[in-house]
């Protein structure tokens, strides 16, 4: 296919004038079509989720005939839409919900390594510092700094293996986890989910817009764009042009700043013939659902990839030391001075807007390349997107499965609903002369009796038409009821709604139907495959997560060059505070690494599940409550590990009371003892004491007597 209204890429700064400009942007919205019946498609897969159906697809079963007469087109039944491809879609936008979000930072920069080698000699260094007072101190000598405790070789090396991060890999989670609150990423992601489950496609735009981030989900009905059949991403493509209907309102706020006046009257003549690639039953409904479609303008935004020719200048420095840097297409090589430069022709990101049909404006070099330090080529365009499965086939949804299988189902519903018209249970058939007419009996009170009551009066001697006398014995019973043939075309509305959701591998135990014969083992393996059928739905999708995030990282870059102070309140009310240096973040290179949100929500649920037993243990309601508002595994382990640590604190310092209490108890039976043992020692003087002075005075005694005797013989 020929290409020859896009103009020629590989041409210097200086040729690329505003004409040139708009003839890019003419070129590439004329090789870009919103019309075809692809786009058609994705709408009707939109109308089937919301349960709107296409009366065209059951005229085989409505008009079998292929008459023109209406009056020969009225069976007693309707056809109705019973919609059994929303439930499905909706189990999955509750399942993505659930799963848990595993995006870190790292850096990727050539220094890192060196960094972390840094850090190992820096902590190694304070300890052999520190050992040093602490045997100081020992001997006596006046350091003036305390003895503490320093990590041990081992211990760092634990350190920087298991816990270390480098402070620009710390400095990219926390602007992450900025963004995603601030942009409400989780929202705007879920909303690109549900594209992806009813149109197979998902889109997204990512730009600086006022030194800030920001970000989109665009529909897959506004978006067209060309890439090399091997890559998966749109944002590696050569070009993509993204259509939006706006009021002139709000076309004047995106772009007061580049609108001249005469233009901004030209948005707002309310009496031109707008339109342009959108179909007149989207501007029908646009009408019926905003009102009048002429204060609507069209915005073609166009992204594309040109050429840019720079140069690797090498020269020397005051120091001797040859130095390399980029330069433009403009500069001059000084020889003379010893300078040399190589010349590279590389890619580089256009951008360009046209406004109702003829008004071009922002045609200039995306703000920020989102290129690469390894290569000065590589350029990703602002908007990114996949598709589901188009891998040398046509591409499929979730939804698109499912219309056969709904159209399938309604057409049984219709069925049914003219067996129910025809169905009239039994009918008996009585003779009308033996209507009991001389009684004053007729037709309709003879029905009214039969249908209230349940019995009627027939005259037994009735006569018929020629006088003959009417038998009563001749009445018939005709069965004309279907009720096995509404049952059996009820079981196939089952089987019909139960293929279209094994296709998908929706079990009933998925959906939370166990039967009281269920047992465990059969639930979780039932479980089990059915998730591991509609896994590759998540994975597909949460891959191109992984590069949103990576994008917006990248963006970041760019929106925070001057440096980002900010105080904001996260989703779950924490303060967050986020201080960034611009020099130094720019110059990082970051990679978003995730983990299987399958896996990782197994893990989650099994530590969750043991919550009551840590209940048990003594882990207070703060900490059990912060496991359950994680939403990653890493952050449950991390805040298990601080339970733990809390736990081993507590159980040391339980350990050491008891130790107290029982050295306590120790001293205390020792002094009773040795209280005793005083007493007892106490008590054996005492008694010395008694037994001395009870001998003193029985010596005392003798001897008086003695000298008494002594006496009495002289």
């Amino acid at each position: 296919m020929a290409h020859n209204h896009i103009p020629k890429q590989k041409i210097s700064r200086r040729k690329k004038t505003k004409q040139w400009g708009i003839d890019s942007v003419k070129g590439f919205i004329k090789e870009s079509t919103f019309s075809a019946t692809g786009k058609h498609d994705l709408l009707q897969f939109y109308e089937a989720y919301n349960g709107h159906m296409n009366e065209s697809d059951y005229n085989y079963v409505t008009n079998p005939y292929n008459t023109q007469h209406n009056q020969k087109r009225n069976f007693p039944a309707r056809l109705r839409n019973y919609n059994i491809i929303k439930p499905v879609v909706d189990l999955l936008l509750g399942e993505k919900t659930n799963r848990p979000n595993n995006y870190m930072v790292s850096v990727t920069n050539e220094d890192a390594i060196t960094k972390k080698e840094q850090e190992q000699k820096k902590l190694i260094l304070q300890h052999l510092q520190q050992q040093f007072v602490n045997e100081l101190n020992a001997q006596g000598v006046n350091t003036g700094q305390p003895t503490e405790e320093a990590m041990t070789p081992e211990q760092v090396e634990e350190y920087i293996d298991t816990t270390y991060q480098d402070s620009r890999a710390i400095v990219g989670q926390q602007v992450l986890n900025y963004l995603r609150d601030n942009l409400d990423i989780e929202d705007k992601l879920q909303k690109g989910f549900f594209d992806w489950l009813c149109s197979g496609y998902v889109y997204s735009y990512k730009g600086v817009c006022m030194d800030d981030v920001e970000y989109d989900i665009v529909s897959p009905l506004d978006i067209d764009f060309s890439k090399s059949p091997d890559l998966d991403f749109i944002e590696d493509g050569d070009w993509v042009v993204r259509r939006q209907l706006m009021s002139s309102n709000a076309v004047i706020d995106q772009f007061y700043d580049l609108l001249s006046e005469q233009q901004i009257d030209q948005i707002e003549d309310h009496t031109r013939n707008r339109g342009g690639s959108f179909a007149i039953p989207f501007l029908q409904r646009i009408e019926d659902n905003f009102g009048d479609n002429d204060r609507f303008v069209e915005v073609m935004h166009v992204c594309w990839k040109s050429f840019r020719k720079i140069g690797v200048l090498y020269y020397v420095d005051e120091f001797g030391v040859e130095q390399m840097s980029l330069v433009d297409d403009t500069y001059r090589t000084d020889r003379e001075a010893g300078e040399r430069t190589e010349w590279y022709w590389v890619n580089e990101v256009w951008e360009g807007y046209q406004i109702d049909n003829d008004i071009y404006v922002g045609i200039n070099p995306v703000e920020g390349q989102r290129s690469s330090l390894n290569n000065i080529s590589k350029c990703k365009l602002p908007y990114n997107g996949r598709a589901y499965s188009n891998r040398h086939s046509d591409n499929v949804s979730v939804v698109s499965m499912g219309i056969p299988y709904q159209i399938l189902y309604n057409v049984f519903h219709y069925r049914l609903e003219l067996t129910i018209a025809k169905n009239k249970d039994k009918i008996a058939l009585i003779e009308m002369n033996t209507i009991p007419k001389r009684h004053g009996w007729d037709e309709e009170k003879f029905m009214y009796y039969a249908d209230a009551m349940g019995f009627a009066f027939i005259d037994s001697t009735g006569e018929g038409k020629n006088n003959e006398r009417v038998t009563f014995n001749q009445y018939q019973v005709l069965d004309m009821s279907l009720g096995q043939y509404m049952a059996a075309q009820i079981q196939l509305l089952e089987a019909v709604k139960q293929e279209w959701e094994e296709l998908l591998g929706i079990s009933r135990q998925r959906k939370g139907q166990i039967m009281a014969s269920d047992g465990a083992g059969t639930t979780n393996d039932a479980i089990a495959q059915s998730t591991a059928i509609t896994e590759e739905i998540f994975r597909k999708f949460e891959k191109f997560e992984q590069k949103e995030m990576q994008g917006l990282l990248d963006t970041s870059k760019h929106a925070f060059r001057e440096g980002k102070k900010v105080h904001y309140i996260t989703d779950d009310f924490r303060n967050a505070w986020l201080d960034i240096d611009g020099a130094t973040y720019m110059e990082s290179e970051f990679g978003i690494f995730a983990k299987n949100s399958s896996q990782e929500n197994k893990k989650m649920e099994q530590m969750r599940g043991l919550l009551q037993a840590m209940a048990q243990n003594g882990v207070g309601p703060k900490s059990i409550a912060d496991i359950l508002d994680a939403d990653n595994f890493s952050r449950i382990r991390q805040l298990a590990g601080e339970v733990e640590k809390k736990q081993a604190e507590l159980s040391k310092a339980a350990g050491e009371q008891q130790m107290q209490t029982e050295q306590a108890k120790q001293d205390l039976d020792m002094q009773k003892i040795q209280m005793e043992q005083q007493h007892d020692a106490e008590q054996k003087e005492r008694d010395r004491q008694t037994k001395i002075q009870v001998a003193e005075i029985q010596a005392s005694a003798k001897d008086t007597d003695h000298d008494n005797d002594g006496k009495t013989d002289n």
